[in-house]
């Protein structure tokens, strides 16, 4: 258990923000993310937007979900509100709800809890879990804590790790 340093209430180790008092819980990471030096993220090579919603049909009948592009898999987000992304190593307490770890993750500097997408019925957004390598929105870099609007085609760079906003219509 850890003590948070605002009101002492007792959290499991790994937990980010304090249940009683929302402060963020600093810890040291047993694995640090890799860091990447600002100058090899590419924000250069980003992937065009589509003009129309174009690509693979979603799973389970889902009008949304990320793209990664360099395997063109699709995770789709269905049935929550928030979704975090990051990835996870063994004994760690707290997971994300979508684990980048089978896209390398790791190498690609994604943090253990990197960023966290938010489903609203005015707007999806994306927000940097103040990430060791941050989020870049199309290229441009996000700021930690704060939600930018992403639309269909937008690409989210978690890292040096890419993904791509896919959203469809229902039929």
């Amino acid at each position: 258990m850890i003590e948070c340093p605002t009101c002492k209430h007792q959290e499991f180790v790994g937990t980010m923000y304090c249940s009683e008092c929302g402060t963020r819980l600093v810890l040291a990471n047993a694995a640090p993310t890799v860091s990447i030096a600002r100058d090899q993220i590419d924000a250069d090579s980003l992937v065009t937007k589509p003009a129309v919603p174009e690509g693979p049909e979603l799973e389970s009948g889902a009008v949304i979900g990320l793209r990664v592009v360099s395997t063109g898999d699709i995770v789709p987000l269905i049935g929550r509100e928030n979704y975090t992304l990051g990835r996870t190593i063994e004994g760690q307490a707290v997971v994300p709800d979508i684990d980048l770890s089978p896209f390398n993750a790791y190498e690609q500097g994604v943090s253990r809890m990197h960023a966290e997408v938010r489903l609203a019925p005015e707007a999806v957004t994306i927000v940097d879990l103040e990430s060791a390598n941050g989020t870049l929105v199309n290229g441009k870099r996000s700021e930690p804590l704060r939600p930018v609007v992403l639309r269909h085609g937008d690409v989210i760079q978690v890292g040096r790790l890419r993904l791509q906003l896919i959203t469809r219509t229902r039929s």
